[in-house]
């Protein structure tokens, strides 16, 4: 299981960039740069907030203070992640529709290979 986790990471970091790029490219000849820009910044918070736990679960997982140093980064991280919202909200830069679409096709990337990950985890 240990060996699967560095590959599924990959794995979604790489399908994230395959379906968020080319969404917000489409998106930048059919709608506006704000709406391909909102697309490119959901997946990227999604991808960011993913890959930030992931890490802390990896690096911390099993040490004696593991539940709260997670807890802790979850929290920075979700202040982290409001803080940069409300910059670019206080500069019209937010549209909640592509926002929201890009941050959702991360996280069912993510989902998707994690139930693949634990069907092979539960194979082996």
């Amino acid at each position: 299981m240990e060996e699967l986790i560095p590959q599924m990471i990959q794995k979604i970091t790489k399908q994230s960039f395959i379906v968020i790029l080319p969404l917000a490219a489409i998106a930048f000849f059919f709608t506006d740069w704000l709406f391909a820009l909102n697309s490119v910044i959901g997946g990227a918070i999604s991808l960011f907030s993913f890959r930030t736990m992931a890490w802390a679960v990896r690096n911390f997982l099993g040490t004696q203070m593991a539940q709260a140093v997670i807890m802790g980064i979850s929290v920075g991280k979700i202040l982290l992640i409001f803080v940069f919202l409300i910059v670019i909200a206080y500069f019209h830069l937010v549209k909640a529709i592509p926002l929201l679409a890009g941050f959702t096709l991360v996280l069912a990337i993510v989902i998707k290979e994690a139930l693949i990950a634990a069907k092979k985890a539960s194979r082996a």
